[in-house]
């Protein structure tokens, strides 16, 4: 039962890491439903591996906290980035979607 909630817990992260990433809802509101996600599923896989419940808590509660944090840092990182790189494309006369010169930048 511990590998569900592990795998639940491994699907969290990728969830919260897509939808930052591909802007699938309110930045604020996806990072929300991740980290409590995270947080859940990760309580959830201690108590299964037969932790006392307050250990459960208190250690699902930091580890989930921690690595879903991490998780969102990366993704909002990557995404601030993408969108820096389009800008500063669009500034310099390059196709944002291929970084590629456009015929108006050679006229």
């Amino acid at each position: 039962m511990s590998l569900i909630f592990f795998f639940l817990f491994a699907l969290a992260l990728l969830g919260s890491y897509i939808g930052i990433r591909r802007e699938l809802a309110a930045p604020l509101v996806t990072a929300l439903c991740g980290l409590l996600a995270a947080i859940v599923t990760m309580i959830l896989y201690l108590l299964a591996r037969g932790t006392s419940p307050l250990q459960s808590v208190v250690m699902g509660a930091l580890i989930g906290g921690i690595i879903g944090g991490a998780t969102l840092a990366i993704a909002w990182y990557f995404q601030s980035s993408e969108i820096r790189a389009r800008y500063y494309a669009t500034e310099q006369g390059y196709a944002a979607e291929n970084l590629a010169p456009t015929d108006e930048y050679y006229e």
